[in-house]
């Protein structure tokens, strides 16, 4: 069956509602580094430093603030195992006759080989779909314990699973790191999937966040780099003696991760007519500067409105 975008939002409404609110996958820290590029200047400037309020989290109860701590783990374990099963159920559809699929032998088609069908924007991430079906399949034990028998919260802040009748070999443990990533890697899975795109910034932070699972899928490591720090780099083109307009990413991505090695960068470029282009600068060409123009933008960027770029310029 193919995967509907719209009909997978609804089925994971309230799973979306609180994975959204507690495990972002790109866990950005508040703040954002402007830095201004200018052959008029003698090394880059950073402009501005846009502190965010931070985001406090008070539980309720039909109103009410709980009056202990409450240890919400488990719930959204839950929440998080339970998007890889809507999207996996979506995907294989019921039993010949109609009737649903267990979630055994859901977990057993997400282990044969690559898995089910991959739905777009996996298509081409055959290396990131594997560790997600065999992350959804090897935590089926947590999931199960969980929801049918007990769970065991440590001290440490991990999850392990109580034992079924007759179960042979240890338990399910899962760590609180690796709690925190397992919700960040299902709500980064359903925001590709949803959106149908995976640009470049979320997909080499999924690839971190996949590697510290690797205890749960099995498989080993992929080039990733957490992302924990938005950086903007503005930048006016100037023509050069040839007459071209031409960005020089080496030099930008060179001082920008140097300064902030953990930082997602995002390109704001305007030229001499007043057009902005806007991309991710690690998407940019690099080697020799590449050409732009504005009536022709290269696939990397986009044309966006003059107020993107009014918005941050403080000179």
């Amino acid at each position: 069956m193919a995967l509907s975008p719209s009909q997978l939002a609804q089925d994971i409404a309230f799973e979306r509602y609180l994975l959204d609110e507690i495990a972002p996958a790109l866990d950005l820290s508040p703040g954002r580094q402007v830095v201004y590029f200018s052959k008029d200047l003698p090394k880059p400037r950073i402009d501005a430093i846009v502190e965010m309020s931070t985001v406090r989290v008070r539980l309720q109860v039909g109103g009410q603030p709980l009056k202990k701590e409450l240890d919400i783990s488990p719930l959204v374990f839950g929440a998080s195992w339970k998007v890889f099963d809507v999207v996996i159920d979506s995907i294989l559809g019921p039993k010949k006759n109609g009737d649903p699929r267990t979630i055994e032998s859901k977990c057993r088609e997400a282990l044969n080989a690559n898995g089910p069908a991959r739905p777009n924007p996996f298509t081409r991430e055959p290396e990131i779909w594997k560790r997600y079906m065999r992350l959804y399949a090897n935590t089926m034990d947590l999931r199960h314990s969980i929801v049918h028998r007990k769970i065991t919260a440590r001290p440490d802040g991990s999850l392990e699973t109580i034992a079924a009748k007759n179960q042979t070999g240890p338990g399910t443990v899962m760590t609180k790191q690796e709690l925190g990533y397992f919700f960040r890697a299902a709500q980064g899975f359903y925001d590709a999937l949803l959106s149908q795109t995976l640009d470049s910034h979320k997909r080499v932070n999924l690839l971190f966040i996949l590697d510290q699972l690797k205890a749960h899928h099995g498989l080993g490591p992929l080039p990733g780099r957490e992302l924990t720090r938005q950086v903007l780099v503005l930048a006016e083109l100037t023509p050069s003696s040839s007459g071209r307009l031409e960005f020089d990413a080496d030099t930008a991505l060179t001082y920008v991760q140097g300064q902030w090695p953990a930082g997602a960068i995002d390109l704001l470029l305007r030229l001499p007519d007043g057009t902005v282009l806007k991309g991710h600068l690690e998407d940019a060409p690099t080697g020799q500067p590449a050409s732009i123009r504005g009536d022709r933008p290269p696939r990397w960027l986009k044309v966006v409105p003059n107020a993107e770029w009014a918005a941050w310029d403080r000179r």
